[in-house]
């Protein structure tokens, strides 16, 4: 029975300090600019910081509590980040002189975004809607008998399918 007691006081001490620990951090910058984290100091460095630690908020704390700490902790982690400037395409030089023909449909994605490259080109595209003209559902199957849309004719050159790179190559003439 004594051990008994003994063994519960030890128990609820362990379970009432609720897991909490502290110690120190320390960091600092050998002779190479290469920076340490450590929990001592070291012995042969000239100058050290003690880190500040964030606070923890421990077991059966309020919601108040919990809500001021998040607060301070998102203070001290928050830091400025530059965000890459977005990739913009650059529109290739006017081709006035190209013959560009599409053959599309009108619910057709990748047509509309074809349509748009060459908008944004000052290039004039023919358009062929393969759903409401049979003549160009022939013309484009005796092109490339492949199915899909789009397909772009550009100067004679079929290209199947939205591809910028591609579209590029057939207007500089490669």
């Amino acid at each position: 029975m004594r051990y008994l007691k003994l063994f519960l006081i030890f128990l609820v001490a362990v379970l009432h300090s609720g897991g909490m620990a502290y110690g120190e951090m320390y960091k600092w910058v050998d002779k190479n600019g290469v920076m340490h984290f450590g929990d001592a100091p070291p012995h042969n460095v000239e100058k050290t910081n003690k880190v500040e630690a964030i606070p923890t908020t421990p077991r059966g704390t309020s919601s108040s509590q919990v809500d001021s700490d998040k607060e301070l902790k998102s203070q001290v982690t928050n830091r400025s980040v530059k965000k890459a400037p977005p990739l913009v395409e650059t529109p290739a030089p006017v081709m006035a002189d190209a013959n560009v023909e599409m053959f599309m449909t009108s619910w057709c994605g990748y047509c509309k975004k074809t349509r748009e490259y060459f908008q944004a080109r000052g290039i004039a595209i023919t358009e062929y809607d393969v759903e409401t003209d049979p003549a160009a559902a022939q013309r484009k199957q005796e092109i490339l008998p492949s199915p899909g849309v789009p397909l772009v004719v550009i100067n004679g050159t079929p290209i199947q399918g939205y591809s910028p790179h591609a579209f590029e190559q057939a207007l500089q003439g490669r």
